[in-house]
């Protein structure tokens, strides 16, 4: 299979359910750099140590800077938009959701790495107004290694837009610089389902006591705010060109009350507060979160940053593997901001 069998199907669903059982794989090589780690700790306040000084990540292990969590969102959101751009036409970028994203880590990216991707394209089905395309990314290191994978769902809606809306849609700009001149990738038959990310073999360096935890354990909660100023700087460090993220106008348009944040933004902020709970970000192996459905969105209004109170809970507790599962909650006047979150971490051997 290849790019001309793809792009002889018109109609974006029947683009999609042709790739099934596919894999795509990306020419572009993204390297990971020092100042695009701190840039984007930034954008998600996240201001662990390692994140920033090459001395903090060498307490831990890492010979350089060590990349947040979900610093794998800045690759797969442009991987994505290379398919929707290239193999999945049609669809219109304000209409599709990011409904739900596993990432599984199982090292941190670190400044200097050479990544590319792999996406396995896993299903397709249509629902009432929306068309559902499950993929898998596969993020491999200059040498080779499965270091993250991650799944990730894309609602796009196929229902009328309303009157109007091409028209003012049209007067945003949504491209990034340097699109034009990126290679295509290579579409070649493929089944991702057993490849996984192995856990890197280290002891963790938290100063959490794990033997403290108990089924039910609250963290100390932590408040944190957005405002518009921090979603345009977010969607610039990760290159969201989604104008929903940053247009009053196209977010009207498409039935929003007003620009709202891009649900990997809000995972990076919870994701943050674990990393700084548990003193080593590398603990971290596993993300979940389902943010799709409107009543999750975080609006945020002009001129007034909206509060975030972050918080996270002890479900389940692994002694033997000396690992846990964290429920994560955050929560914006009285609204839930995610449908489901949670983490697995792994923590250090006792002294």
């Amino acid at each position: 299979m290849n790019d001309n069998v793809v792009a002889a199907v018109a109609h974006p669903a029947d683009q999609a359910r042709a790739l099934l059982d596919h894999r795509y794989r990306s020419a572009a090589v993204y390297e990971v750099g020092r100042e695009k780690i701190r840039e984007f700790a930034r954008a998600i306040q996240d201001f662990h140590p390692a994140h920033w000084n090459e001395d903090a990540a060498a307490q831990l292990g890492f010979g350089g800077l060590i990349a947040p969590p979900t610093f794998a969102s800045i690759i797969l959101l442009r991987v994505h938009r290379e398919i929707l751009d290239t193999l999945i036409t049609g669809y219109d970028a304000t209409r599709i959701l990011h409904a739900d994203q596993v990432l599984d880590i199982g090292r941190p990216l670190i400044a200097g790495d050479r990544v590319t991707c792999d996406v396995y394209f896993e299903s397709f089905r249509h629902f009432a107004d929306y068309d559902v395309l499950a993929v898998k990314s596969v993020l491999i290191d200059q040498h080779g290694e499965v270091v993250q994978t991650g799944s990730t769902a894309l609602l796009a809606r196929t229902g009328p837009a309303g009157p109007g809306f091409a028209q003012r849609l049209g007067k945003i700009a949504m491209h990034s610089p340097g699109e034009a001149q990126r290679a295509p990738g290579v579409v070649v038959a493929g089944e991702g389902d057993g490849i996984s990310a192995p856990t890197l073999p280290r002891i963790p360096c938290t100063t959490v006591n794990f033997e403290s935890l108990s089924i039910g354990t609250e963290l100390p909660a932590r408040m944190v705010h957005l405002s518009r100023g921090d979603l345009v700087n977010y969607a610039g460090v990760t290159g969201d060109s989604n104008p929903v993220v940053f247009s009053e106008q196209v977010a009207s348009a498409t039935g929003l009350p007003t620009v709202v944040a891009p649900g990997m933004l809000k995972l990076g902020l919870a994701a943050g507060f674990l990393s700084d709970w548990l003193g080593d970000p590398a603990a971290t192996t596993r993300l979940r979160a389902q943010f799709a459905h409107y009543t999750h969105y975080l609006h945020i209004q002009p001129l007034q940053a909206s509060a975030i109170e972050l918080r996270g809970r002890v479900t389940s507790l692994d002694p033997f593997r000396r690992k846990a599962t964290i429920a994560l909650d955050a929560r914006s006047h009285g609204r839930r901001l995610f449908g489901y979150a949670a983490a697995e971490v792994r923590f250090s051997m006792p002294d």
